[in-house]
């Protein structure tokens, strides 16, 4: 067997394995532009860690993506395609959260939030869970915890 051949055939696994995570990384970058939009760093990794606390959740699917676009939990994904900012320093960091949250290293700051809204609005779903905290301009709310 050649080496041109060998090398492929180690080469070619690796990155079949990598695909998946590149599309679990878009669809948490689309979301954390689209919700996260003008945020601190600190905003950014809360949204991104709501995304990665309902993916280890039973109640919500189980990879980045499914939660993404889940049918009514965030409305820009029904509505349109993602529309990147242009502000550079705010992209870096949603690149650095994603590349810390799918390599499973991104604390969250969050104490667990499954759902979070924006300070203009108060929705309903609001008075049935825990408010956690707000950071930047979002409040972050988990189910109550039986026991």
């Amino acid at each position: 067997m050649s080496k041109l051949v060998l090398s492929l055939l180690l080469v070619l696994p690796l990155a079949a394995a990598a695909q998946p995570y590149a599309r679990q990384a878009k669809c948490l970058a689309d979301n954390l532009h689209a919700e996260a939009r003008g945020e601190s760093l600190a905003g950014i990794k809360a949204v991104a860690s709501v995304v990665l606390n309902r993916v280890k959740s039973k109640r919500w699917p189980n990879t980045i993506c499914k939660v993404v676009y889940q049918h009514k939990q965030f409305s820009w994904a029904n509505n349109y395609h993602a529309r990147y900012p242009t502000n550079v320093a705010y992209t870096q960091h949603v690149q650095l959260v994603v590349s810390k949250a799918i390599a499973g290293k991104l604390r969250d700051n969050t104490r667990g939030a499954t759902h979070y809204h924006t300070l203009a609005v108060k929705p309903g779903w609001s008075r049935r869970l825990v408010k956690i905290k707000t950071i930047g301009f979002h409040v972050f709310y988990r189910y109550k915890r039986k026991g």
